[in-house]
């Protein structure tokens, strides 16, 4: 009888199954809330404190993109990027705005305006498409991607507020405060493992757009 029990005790250890490591899971918002700034811009600080009140909000989205085209004002945005500037240059194509401005902000890929209230976030509720199923997850220190979609924006960020010390330019002398600042954005095809490496602090969104009008159509949030 001592046998059989260490028996079945042996057996219960060595015959479990070993459970591969748990993948982070995203989740989709409920809302994405997309600011176009520039440190170089004296307009651009309320709407950046604005889009920070927001960020407490676990179900939005919130992201701050650095543009370039002001950095000749005396000032280079220090978080800025030609890939966030072509990125507004597209949206200023699909809503028919003609020309790009900061600060700007833009709902779920489908409206935009300088400033916004709190009724007008609450209002703009996304409505993904859910056949898409796409999915943004974390194994073993990369991105996995699950998604029906062709093309995939994958979009690094700073979660919380950031502090700039602006020497120069419209901004000069001024503490400046950017929330969930982008650091990268890059474009994938089909589903798998990406080739990109998950880094420490660093959140990740997946975005989908319709090709024809550019709303985002599917999204998947992974915090860190």
């Amino acid at each position: 009888m001592f046998m059989m029990k260490n028996l079945l005790l042996i057996c219960s250890i060595a015959c479990t199954p070993l459970l591969s490591p748990a993948a982070d899971a995203g989740e989709t918002p409920s809302t994405i809330v997309e600011l176009f700034t520039s440190q170089g811009c004296s307009s651009c600080p309320p709407a950046n404190e604005f889009v920070g009140s927001l960020i407490e909000d676990s179900d939005k989205l919130v992201l701050s993109y650095g543009v370039t085209y002001w950095d000749f004002l005396g000032w280079k945005d220090t978080f800025g990027d030609a890939k966030f500037t072509k990125r507004q240059k597209e949206y200023g194509q699909a809503l028919e705005v003609g020309f790009v401005y900061t600060p700007q902000i833009v709902l779920n890929g489908t409206q935009h305006d300088s400033r916004y209230q709190l009724s007008d976030i609450s209002s703009a509720s996304f409505k993904p498409i859910d056949e898409i199923g796409l999915d943004l997850t974390a194994k073993n220190g990369s991105l996995y991607l699950t998604s029906k979609a062709e093309r995939v924006l994958i979009v690094a960020f700073k979660p919380g507020w950031q502090e700039i010390d602006v020497k120069r330019g419209e901004n000069g002398g001024r503490i400046l405060k950017v929330a969930n600042v982008v650091q990268n954005i890059e474009e994938v095809e089909g589903s798998g493992n990406l080739d990109i490496k998950t880094k420490p602090g660093l959140a990740y969104a997946a975005l989908v757009h319709d090709r024809f009008n550019h709303r985002i159509i599917a999204a998947s949030v992974l915090m860190p």
